[in-house]
Order: structure tokens, then C-alpha cells, then sequence
């Protein structure tokens, strides 16, 4: 392997790249249902949400490598398994962070900007500190998933109380919450060996897995109500989304308590994949409406 393809898997690693890149997708998102285009106005704010989502994700892994380290799920990540140093850990991280938020500074609204700033501090500041008190960190840790909306919403210069904007950060909040359950579910013995405490600590398996089937359904009747409430315009795309809900609902509910194996995988990418389809539906719809 070269030095420069070593190189950027590191990166690629330490700033959590398609977790970042799905952040950035449902900011942009939101500027194009604000909107109603998509236009090269919106580079730099996405640019700047990407870069600051890279390095909150670095700076977390600087913060918590000692625990990644105890854990054999994160212990390839680069600054445990000594691909990278710390400092230069940190480094990387300043760089993504100052550079994002430089970026939302001068090319975005001030209110997205602080956005920005509050997120970074909730993330690795309450977020981070309260994964190490409670199992029930994930609930407020999820509002990190959902201000990326309201930074994109109010980048394209929509109002942060809209309501359509309020939906579409409720629906990324709760949508959220069942990964969070399932990673405890596969990884909790791994957690609380590495000193976290965890849901499974509290609740045996079959309660967990309803706890996720409970999340995925309210998931499920939050993405319905875009089109109760006429925020989907396109009917069509209504009924796509119903179709989704149903199958999504299928497969979680068969795997979890049907399936002879619990499949984790084909899990998280139902639940990936229904969350992309229902954003694409939305953009698409909102670029259709005269």
C-alpha cells in the first residue's frame, strides 16, 4: 500500500468520512427545500458544514481514543491502532473546524454559523462527557443529527421556527435513535468492558430490540406526516414514501424478532437507505413545485 493511499484512508477514517458526508447531505437538503433550486451559492455553506461535521468527528476520536482503544470494534481506528499520533490528531481536526467555520462565517448567515458552533459544543462537549455517565446519552446526543437541518435551512435563508424545518429536524432526530439501540444491542458487552455504560445493562435483549422496533415505527410516522401535512406536494412521491414505511417496517420487524439470525447489517442500511430515499423525495418534490 503507498504512503498516499495509507494516507487517506487514515483520514478517511479519523474524520469519519460517510458519516460527515451523510451530515452534509441533510443540510444540503434542507437549503434545497428552503430554496426551491440548487444553485453555486450553496458550495461554500455546504463546504463549510462538511468540514466542521470532519472535525468534530476527528476531535471526538482525539478525545476518545484511550476507550477505543479497550474496544475490539474501534481499535483499528488510527489514532489507537498508531497510524497517527494524537497531536496530529488534533491538528486535523483544527484545521477541518477552523476551516468550516471560517467558511459559514463569510459565506453563510450568522445565524447558521452559530449553529455551527453550538453543535461542535454539544457534540464534543455535553455529548461526549455524558456517554461516559449514562446510557441514555444518545437522546440529547441525537440533537447533534438533527441542527445540521437547521444549519442548512437557515443557510438558504429560511427561518429557524418554520415548521417545515422544524419536521424535517424532528424526523433526523428520531430517526437517529434506533442506531444508537442497535449499536448497543451488537456492541454492548464491547462498551461496557470500555468502561460506558449501556442500554443492555438495564434491559435484556428482547426489551432492546422492542425499544428499536418503538423508534423505527415513530421514525416511520414522523416521515408519514410530510405528507399529511402537505409538506410533500407531489402525490406520487406520497405514495413512495408510504411504500418505504412499509417495507422498512417489514424488514426491521422480521429481523429483529422473526429472522433465526439477527442480520445488523441489512439493519443498518434499510434504515440508511429508507432516511436517503425520503430526503431525495423530498428535494425532488420541492423541485418540482412551479
Amino acid at each position: 500500500m503507498s504512503l498516499q493511499t495509507s494516507t487517506v484512508r487514515v483520514l478517511i477514517t479519523l474524520t469519519r468520512f460517510p458519516v460527515s458526508l451523510a451530515v452534509t447531505f441533510t443540510a444540503f437538503a434542507a437549503m434545497v427545500i428552503c430554496a426551491g433550486d440548487i444553485t453555486a451559492a450553496m458550495f461554500f455553506p455546504v463546504a463549510g458544514i462538511f468540514l466542521l461535521a470532519s472535525g468534530a468527528s476527528a476531535f471526538n476520536q482525539y478525545q476518545e481514543w484511550p476507550y477505543d482503544e479497550r474496544m475490539e470494534r474501534t481499535r483499528r481506528r488510527p489514532i489507537p491502532s498508531r497510524r497517527i499520533s494524537t497531536q496530529e490528531a488534533l491538528r486535523i481536526a483544527t484545521l477541518c473546524i477552523t476551516g468550516g467555520l471560517l467558511l459559514l462565517l463569510y459565506f453563510s448567515t450568522s445565524v447558521c454559523f452559530f449553529l455551527g458552533i453550538f453543535n461542535l459544543m454539544w457534540y464534543n462537549g455535553v455529548y461526549t462527557w455524558l456517554k461516559r455517565k449514562t446510557a441514555f446519552a444518545v437522546v440529547p446526543g441525537a440533537l447533534t443529527g438533527a441542527i445540521p437541518i437547521l444549519m442548512g435551512w437557515t443557510a438558504a435563508g429560511g427561518q429557524l421556527y418554520d415548521p417545515t424545518v422544524i419536521f424535517l429536524a424532528f424526523f433526523l432526530f428520531i430517526w437517529q435513535m434506533p442506531h444508537f439501540w442497535l449499536l448497543t444491542l451488537k456492541y454492548g458487552r464491547q462498551y461496557r468492558d470500555a468502561g460506558f455504560p449501556v442500554l443492555t445493562s438495564y434491559f435484556n435483549d428482547l426489551q432492546v430490540k422492542i425499544i428499536i422496533m418503538v423508534w423505527m415505527i415513530a421514525s416511520s410516522a414522523t416521515s408519514c406526516m410530510f405528507v399529511l401535512f402537505r409538506i410533500l406536494h407531489q402525490i406520487h412521491l406520497g405514495y413512495g414514501i408510504i411504500v418505504l414505511n412499509i417495507a422498512l417496517l417489514l424488514i426491521i420487524g422480521w429481523q429483529l424478532f422473526l429472522a433465526p439470525a439477527l442480520r445488523y447489517r441489512l439493519i443498518f442500511i434499510s434504515a440508511n437507505l429508507f432516511m436517503l430515499l425520503v430526503m431525495l423525495s423530498l428535494i425532488v418534490d420541492r423541485l418540482m413545485v412551479p
